[in-house]
């Protein structure tokens, strides 16, 4: 796969090591579970543990302390995926079937189960350090409140698809549940086992540089469930659409049209067979004309320098580049 003219060269490295301690703790057993759950965990950008480790580097230069706390998001992440392809019935995820559609459902269950079951071992480690029981309790209770965010943003998503009235505010509430918890949580975990247990401000800065960083994230999603390119997505797009889901793009172009464009792509939502040339064609027109698009790259942006703007007068190091770069990846992705 070609990169982006955004990707940064530094970023393998980071990748390829939480990668290394992900297959080692997966295992390599045959069961119909262990491959599920080895399959669940293995691919992905890793974005919530490169934060972690770059959160980490920047207070004590060593992203490697990092690595357990990266680890258990990533694990966490990968359950959350899992239960969300069982929620929306997905049948790929990541240019393969998903593990619902290959497993079967009662595999997917147990295995995001698995995943979830691995995770206190993992952040355990620390429990070794000095200060280890305040830091394990720092850890746990972020982990706790952003995975039960990301549940109870799923279920306002799912609660969202049943209602034509979705404002953006709304979304956007959604999406900072959904997706910024838990990225914002990775992070300031990165300052706690880095040594920063004691620096609130910069744990508070590092929760939401994560937290407007994900929802810039979910915006590019939302995008690119529109205008992507399946083949370098790995999934169809207008998943969104069939499934319902009020996404930026959407919610802005609903604002926007009239009223009958609104009722055409209502019949759009939970529409089932495939949809016609004619209905891709309409829709992107509507898109192009409201400028859907071009609002949905601004919104994303506008989060990204929410994210920058933060870490402006932090003392980071070089961490702190590293940051500005992934930043800008996110938000110019194809993928």
């Amino acid at each position: 796969m070609s990169r982006l003219k955004s990707y940064p060269p530094w970023l393998d490295e980071y990748v390829e090591a939480v990668d290394s301690r992900v297959s080692a703790l997966s295992g390599d057993g045959e069961s119909a579970l262990e491959v599920a759950v080895k399959e669940a965990v293995s691919g992905g950008k890793r974005v919530r543990a490169v934060l972690s480790l770059l959160w980490c580097e920047g207070l004590c230069g060593n992203a490697s302390v990092a690595l357990p706390v990266s680890v258990a998001y990533e694990l966490a992440h990968a359950a959350a995926l899992v239960q969300d392809d069982i929620l929306d019935e997905s049948e790929s995820r990541r240019g393969e079937k998903s593990i619902v559609k290959k497993h079967g459902m009662r595999s997917a269950i147990l295995a995001s189960n698995m995943l979830l079951a691995q995770v206190p071992s993992v952040i355990s480690e620390y429990g070794l350090q000095k200060s280890g029981g305040r830091v394990l309790r720092k850890l746990f209770e972020l982990l706790g409140d952003a995975f039960g965010a990301t549940i109870m943003g799923e279920f306002m998503d799912l609660e969202m698809a049943r209602r034509d009235d979705v404002a953006q505010k709304d979304y956007e509430y959604m999406i900072r549940l959904k997706t910024g918890a838990l990225i914002g949580a990775s992070s300031a975990s990165g300052v706690v086992v880095g040594g920063g247990l004691s620096r609130d401000e910069t744990m508070k800065a590092a929760y939401a540089y994560g937290e407007w960083i994900g929802m810039a994230y979910q915006v590019q999603d939302d995008l690119l469930d529109i205008i992507g390119d399946e083949r370098r997505l790995g999934k169809p797009i207008f998943a969104d659409i069939r499934g319902g889901k009020k996404n930026a793009v959407l919610i802005h172009v609903m604002e926007k049209a009239s009223k009958a464009e609104r009722a055409f792509v209502q019949g759009l939502f939970k529409k089932s067979g495939p949809f016609t040339d004619s209905d891709v064609v309409e829709v992107k027109r509507l898109l192009g004309e409201y400028g859907s698009v071009d609002h949905a790259r601004r919104l994303s942006a506008s989060y990204v320098n929410n994210a920058r703007h933060l870490i402006e007068n932090l003392e980071l190091g070089e961490a702190r580049k590293k940051l500005l770069d992934l930043s800008d990846f996110l938000v110019q992705r194809k993928y």
